[in-house]
């Protein structure tokens, strides 16, 4: 049986084996767009133009990680100032996925009430408008440069960014709609490889990326491994993982959960920044490699440049849902473990409660 998932960022098919209970799943993309290929012979800098247009859910991800990459590769230094604002924004796109994910791609396969669409563009709104304050635009902000950030904003900006948190974490109901979601949901499907990789424990040389037409295929250190919130987010959640494993409701709760944690912590950060400080140091531009490694909303996110005589030689990206989605019919991806041996009426609701971009895996 072939499956079109829709509703998503992009498409995805499934070819699955078995009637009633999945036997088999296979998982293919048939976007491509070839940026890596386009972005050869440009300007490094043309590179914090192109890559946020990847995706128009986490763009913002692509630039932060492009910056990244390239400094990496100049041996570039940036102000607590310039680090703390990216810090702040990308925060907020990571709380704007998990609210839309939520809200407008998980919840209709099992509430068909739109009231809930509205409330996650209401919610999306602000926090818009937040990223714009400090960015200048959202989405396809080119603020985060190599060395720091473009803008300079003043003190009353930073108060309304605060007032704006403040108003987000007033409206939000989103445990109370976890467990409505639930109420004709086995909490308990859904479990996947219970293998976790989190950014910060990455090794570069331990990444192995296959690609072709229709598969994306990520290991690292020769197996599948799970990236995203609840890799973040289970030692935060300790009593429903131990409870539930890493199954269907796990994953949920803890985007839910981190949306929570990373506006409180955005508070945090907007006290923390000293607008005294400069917002860019000019590095010295050398011909090198780079690259960069950061949690976006997905999970693990990877670019990686060569740069000589300031023009890009070679670029990589590898994209979370390369890690969560691989299709493989030997060893089982996060996503297929998590779909095998599960009722065929489950099938949408579980491949999505992994936030899947077909567009990211596209690019």
């Amino acid at each position: 049986m072939k499956k079109l998932i829709t509703k998503i960022e992009g498409e995805a098919v499934l070819n699955i084996t078995g009637d009633e209970v999945v036997e088999f799943v296979e998982i293919e993309f048939y976007q491509f767009r070839g940026v890596e290929e386009y972005l050869k012979n440009k300007h490094f800098m043309d590179a914090l133009v192109i890559n946020p247009r990847i995706c128009g859910i986490c763009g913002h991800s692509h630039l932060i990680a492009t910056a990244k990459a390239i400094e990496n590769a100049f041996d570039a230094k940036i102000t607590k100032k310039a680090e703390l604002f990216r810090k702040l924004t990308l925060n907020f796109e990571i709380i704007e996925n998990h609210i839309k994910w939520f809200y407008i791609t998980l919840f209709p396969t099992q509430i068909k009430d739109k009231k809930y669409m509205f409330k996650a563009l209401k919610l999306s709104q602000k926090i818009s408008k937040a990223i714009a304050l400090i960015a200048g635009q959202y989405p396809h902000t080119s603020y985060a440069i190599p060395g720091g950030i473009t803008s300079d904003i003043t003190y009353v900006e930073l108060i309304k960014v605060k007032n704006l948190i403040e108003e987000i974490l007033e409206e939000l109901e989103l445990f109370k709609d976890l467990e409505l979601f639930f109420k004709n949901l086995p909490k308990e499907i859904g479990k996947s490889n219970n293998r976790f990789l989190k950014a910060d424990e990455v090794e570069i040389s331990q990444i192995y990326e296959k690609k072709n037409q229709k598969h994306q295929f990520v290991t690292y250190d020769n197996l599948f491994f799970e990236v995203g919130p609840l890799a973040r987010q289970r030692k935060n959640i300790s009593a429903i993982y131990e409870k539930y494993q890493d199954s269907i409701y796990s994953r949920i709760y803890a985007r839910l959960f981190e949306t929570q944690k990373l506006l409180k912590e955005n508070i945090t950060i907007c006290d923390e920044i000293d607008l005294s400080e400069a917002s860019y140091i000019k590095p010295n531009i050398t011909s090198n490699k780079g690259h960069s490694i950061i949690e976006a909303p997905r999970g693990i996110l990877i670019h990686e440049i060569e740069i000589l005589n300031e023009k890009i030689q070679n670029y990589n990206i590898i994209v979370p849902t390369q890690f969560n989605l691989s299709s493989d019919k030997n060893i089982y991806s996060p996503a297929q473990q998590a779909i095998i041996g599960e009722k065929t009426e489950y099938i949408d609701t579980i491949f999505k409660c992994f936030d899947i971009c077909a567009v990211c895996v596209g690019h």
